[in-house]
């Protein structure tokens, strides 16, 4: 079933739920409240016929005659007056067939629970006890409320008609309704099967209004505009990455091509294969660096967490970059620690911050003029600023918004003869972003660079 229809279905269901329960109401309290005004009639009735037996001036045939002559809205009445012997002493029918027989059960229950009323037939009737100074009567009273019965038919008459009326009334408006809603639907599906990942650049029309459909509009335009920025870095980073690729394999190809021409010394072979296990070396790097940036690309669902302390990450430093170069210097300044280890603790990965880390100060180490990279902590509340300082080249302030882009070197490093890929400050940005951290950056063209990274130290329990 479409979906204008089901709303429309639903939208009618419910109403006519809610008219038919009003309805019902309207009725039933219309013959409740009926129901006891011709009760209290006929007791009232009941009582004044009794009244009038005791006045002498009176005599039962005047009794019926004003019965019979009196404007009421009682039709088919019958009166009954038993004396305390349970003798008749008077009786009035309107209609001889109609004559009202009573019972010792109705006797009884008119002596102990007095007024008792019932049904004979389709008429209404009390039995009323009317003891009052030395008199001692039962008046039973039988009547049909003719006048009220004919309003409550023609009520329901009125209330069927607008109870069909409203229905059908509620079906076209909700039929209306429903094609508008459809209608802002069907122009969002329209609109988005015509997106693909060919073309991420349209975009919904989100309209003036203020409603869920331009929340949704909205919604699917931030996240268009988050997967046109997801395609098209993959695209970079696909184009990047073949190309970065396919350089040392090429230059292995090309040289191995070359030595198989002829034969050639020792020597020479010697230095084919070492050219090789460079560009290997570089092929490798490039290949580790791929695989980190892929692994740490998403959450870190399937990456284990521990608690780190960022002290012992950066004491590890030093060393590591000796084995990198023996001209690489790492000097480190903590300052004063806090007496509480968890205030230098991170929740995270260890070996992908010391990856993040390491690659900073690699960068920091391999563009200084002396190879020296100047490492310090500090605790600002609850993160730690790790700060690497140089003095390279720096960093153009046009270019600091793509260094941390995948295979991006700013123009300083293309002029210089220092090998790189462009993937380790890409890898070190992804890693603390995926703990809600942040790196920034500062440089001065021929002075220096400084990042700082700032890491969150709550620890999780």
């Amino acid at each position: 079933m479409q979906l204008r229809f089901r709303i429309t279905l639903v939208f009618t269901l419910i109403v006519t739920f809610i008219l038919l329960v009003m309805c019902a109401s309207i009725y039933i309290f219309s013959e409740s409240t009926r129901y006891q005004e011709f009760r209290t009639r006929l007791e009232r009735r009941a009582l004044s016929t009794v009244e009038l037996l005791k006045s002498k001036a009176i005599g039962p045939e005047l009794i019926k005659d004003i019965s019979r002559t009196s404007p009421s809205a009682f039709s088919d009445k019958s009166i009954v007056v038993l004396d305390y012997r349970y003798g008749e002493t008077f009786s009035y029918n309107d209609n001889d067939n109609d004559s009202l027989i009573v019972t010792n059960d109705i006797i009884q229950k008119a002596r102990t629970s007095s007024p008792f009323f019932f049904k004979s037939g389709k008429r209404e009737v009390v039995a009323v006890e009317y003891k009052k100074d030395i008199y001692d009567y039962i008046v039973i009273v039988a009547a049909y409320d003719q006048e009220k019965k004919d309003m409550l038919s023609r009520l329901i008459y009125i209330l069927a008609g607008c109870f069909l009326f409203s229905i059908c009334v509620v079906f076209i408006t909700g039929y209306i309704f429903s094609l508008g809603l459809v209608k802002s639907i069907s122009r969002l599906t329209y609109r988005i099967n015509h997106i693909s990942s060919a073309d991420l650049s349209l975009r919904l029309e989100t309209g003036n209004g203020k409603d869920e459909f331009q929340q949704l509009a909205f919604t699917i335009n931030s996240l268009l505009g988050r997967l046109q920025v997801s395609f098209d870095t993959q695209r970079r980073f696909i184009d990047n990455a073949s190309h970065e690729l396919s350089t040392p394999l090429a230059s292995i190809s090309s040289q191995l091509d070359i030595a198989l021409q002829r034969e050639r010394t020792a020597e020479e072979y010697q230095n084919v294969i070492s050219s090789v296990n460079d560009d290997v070396k570089d092929l490798n790097m490039l290949l580790r660096s791929l695989l980190e940036i892929a692994k740490v690309s998403g959450t870190d669902r399937n990456i284990e967490l521990v608690q780190v302390r960022v002290d012992e990450l950066l004491l590890r430093l030093p060393a590591e970059m000796k084995k990198i170069s023996s001209s690489y210097i790492v000097q480190l300044d903590f300052g004063e620690l806090p007496e509480d280890e968890h205030e230098i603790t991170v929740f995270g990965n260890e070996h992908l911050l010391f990856s993040a880390l390491k690659n900073i100060v690699h960068n920091a180490c391999k563009y200084a003029i002396d190879n020296t990279a100047f490492v310090s902590m500090k605790i600002e509340g609850k993160n730690i600023q790790v700060i690497i300082k140089d003095n390279g080249p720096g960093i153009a302030s046009e270019e600091i918004s793509h260094i941390f882009q995948p295979f991006y070197r700013s123009g300083e490093a293309n002029k210089s003869s220092i090998p790189g890929s462009g993937l380790g400050l890409s890898l070190a940005n992804h890693i603390v972003h995926l703990y809600n951290g942040t790196i920034t950056v500062h440089s001065v063209p021929r002075i220096g660079s400084t990042f700082t990274v700032m890491l969150y130290n709550e620890v999780k329990d």
